[in-house]
């Protein structure tokens, strides 16, 4: 149905894009996780296991979602999932063991890194 006012082309969805979507899902998990480990008391850990990806949800939201009206411009958008990334892995790796934070955080760099990349050269 090309041709009708208004009407935009579909935007094609590879590889990258699944992997930088799942990098964003294992964050909110990881995150929950990390919260449920965090504290000794059933209460706290249910907070804690919500806050936590909320926080970084809401985060993502506002300065790196695709539909977002203040979504950063590349190349500071990937520093901002960085930095969200490198808060992230830390906290996974408090507590869920540091290798398990230093892996998502490194494919996670690696992933958007890339991303940012393809964006830049698109232009």
């Amino acid at each position: 149905m090309t041709g009708l006012v208004g009407h935009q082309p579909e935007a094609r969805v590879g590889a990258l894009d699944l992997l930088a979507f799942l990098c964003e899902l294992a964050m909110l998990i990881l995150l929950a996780l990390a919260g449920a480990a965090s504290a000794d008391s059933v209460p706290s850990r249910v907070v804690a296991a919500i806050a936590l990806p909320v926080v970084a949800a809401g985060i993502w939201s506002v300065w790196m979602a695709p539909t977002s009206r203040r979504r950063l411009g590349n190349p500071m958008r990937l520093y901002a999932q960085t930095a969200l990334f490198a808060v992230a892995g830390v906290v996974i790796g408090l507590f869920l063991g540091w290798p398990v934070g230093a892996a998502f955080f490194a494919v996670s760099v690696l992933v958007f890194g890339q991303s940012c990349r393809r964006e830049l050269h698109a232009r």
